[in-house]
């Protein structure tokens, strides 16, 4: 089995083979630089590769765990395996050392493989290593850092249907390491999206936001609703599932006999599923409603609107049935669940808060925009900065009040991008990263801002007090102290402050 790397990239082989729990070597080519990446039942062995940099024996060299003298012992036409086999037998390398020199030498060898956008490719199921591995290697964040310097245009063009539905990963593991944008865009994804909404609501460039959605999907984040296939299902299958406590099953769909249904009965039924900002409102019932009437009300919703039902109809329709069916499946599966139901409604009862908080201090510090010129639209409403900013604020206080800091930080990030005028914004961002001591410096930058755009804001003053303080420059702290207590007298942290700083 072969092909070609700008048709099947190393990453998305590595998440074929893993999904597929295929065993075998797989051969890549480019510009005379090769490599070789082993797996067994879909789990990375080892890769190695014929650049002399990448050969262990220049990785020895470079720890300085085994002198020269003892590589010089051994030709050097002996295969990287043979060599730390030869030195461990030798006693001259230790096993816990070896194989931390070797988890270091593949992961060089697939980031260099990673990057190749041409080439070729060869996979060859038969052939097995003679030996076991078991290295400690972080394949998500490879894929993380290797997807993120592929070319902007390269990633764009893996998605070639912005009709596609994402999906949300039930349990994602969510990497520290995230970017802003990512974590944002991460954030956006709570039922089955198209990438063409998503593209809309991020607020980025389209190569951008496609670039970011391809590198959350690799890393398994975010589910895509069809891979490119490079592989036959040809070898064993796979093992039975474990036992496990599953939501209950949803009712099985009859199709026949088919309901009719009218044209205008779809696209209210489409307009009611996009606009809905709810499971509840989704399926059109209520809060109260039970879980048996919620089953009632999916079956009915599928006998009339199943993504099979309209096969024949043009493949925009088609596209928008499936997003909109993807939609109440999920809807229907959280709310038919009481334990996924409470946590539900739980959250829905956290952001009505959020709301009422935003509200009650909100206030114009900055004159309100121009509105935007408005296009004719027959499917989308024109969302201008100011409102997609002030919605990505919303949503932030709502992960912090649920303690999902990153979330909340990438959304921060967005809003202040955005609107960078509005003081909010900025120091809201700026408080959180001053949390984190490696980017207690842009937190100074984002805080100072916030006050420049509303001076007598003690509130502001005072986080940006706490970072000095917290920065050592106990100076600056006071400094701080002393302007909020001018700006509310009855500031009682910035009078606790100014004590202990005296």
């Amino acid at each position: 089995m072969n092909g070609q790397l700008s048709e099947q990239p190393l990453a998305e082989l590595i998440r074929e083979i893993s999904g597929k729990s295929l065993s075998g070597r797989l051969r890549l080519e480019h510009e005379r630089v090769h490599a070789v990446v082993y797996f067994k039942d879909g789990r990375l062995l080892y890769a190695a590769s014929n650049l002399r940099t990448l050969r262990v024996r220049e990785y020895l060299k470079k720890a300085e765990v085994v002198s020269d003298q003892n590589l010089a012992k051994i030709e050097e036409r002996v295969s990287d395996t043979d060599l730390i086999r030869v030195l461990c037998a030798q006693k001259v390398l230790s096993t816990d050392l070896a194989e931390q020199i070797q988890a270091r030498q593949v992961a060089d060898v697939l980031r260099l493989a990673l990057s190749w956008t041409d080439g070729a490719w060869e996979f060859e199921s038969r052939s097995r290593l003679s030996e076991e591995f078991n290295l400690k290697i972080d394949i998500e964040g490879l894929l993380l850092e290797a997807t993120r310097s592929l070319p902007a245009k390269f990633a764009a063009l893996r998605f070639a249907n912005t009709a596609e539905v994402i999906t949300p990963v039930n349990e994602p593991l969510v990497n520290g390491n995230l970017l802003p944008a990512e974590v944002f865009l991460l954030s956006r994804v709570d039922r089955p999206t198209t990438v063409r909404e998503l593209v809309a609501i991020s607020g980025l460039a389209q190569e951008e936001t496609l670039g970011h959605l391809y590198t959350l999907a690799l890393a398994g984040l975010l589910k895509r609703e069809r891979w490119p296939s490079a592989f036959r299902s040809e070898q064993k299958p796979p093992a039975p599932p474990k036992q496990v406590v599953t939501p209950a099953p949803r009712p099985p769909v009859e199709r026949e006999p088919a309901q009719d249904v009218e044209p205008q009965d779809v696209e209210n039924f489409l307009l009611r599923v996009r606009n809905a900002q709810t499971h509840y409102e989704a399926l059109g019932v209520a809060r109260e409603v039970s879980a048996p009437e919620v089953k009632a009300v999916y079956y009915q919703l599928a006998r009339r609107y199943h993504p099979d039902l309209f096969r024949k109809s043009d493949a925009g329709l088609l596209a928008r049935i499936e997003s909109a069916f993807a939609r109440i499946t999920q809807a229907y599966d959280t709310l038919h669940d009481d334990q996924l139901r409470a946590s539900y409604n739980a959250k829905l009862a956290a952001r009505k808060k959020v709301d009422q908080i935003v509200d009650a201090t909100s206030k114009a510090s900055a004159p309100a925009p121009e509105p935007e010129a408005v296009t004719e639209s027959a499917t989308e409403p024109v969302v201008s900065a100011a409102e997609r900013a002030a919605t990505q604020f919303k949503e932030g206080l709502l992960a912090l009040e649920q303690g999902q800091k990153k979330v909340a930080l990438g959304l921060f990030a967005s809003a202040a991008r955005a609107v960078p005028n509005e003081p909010r914004y900025r120091a809201s961002y700026g408080q959180l990263l001053a949390e984190n001591e490696s980017t207690r410096r842009a937190a100074e930058a984002e805080l100072n801002a916030a006050i420049k755009f509303d001076p007598k804001n003690a509130g502001y003053r005072m986080m940006l007090a706490e970072l000095y303080s917290a920065l050592g420059l106990k100076l600056r702290a006071k400094g701080e102290a002393e302007r909020a207590v001018a700006a509310d007298p009855n500031n009682r942290k910035a009078r606790e402050l100014l004590r202990a700083l005296t």
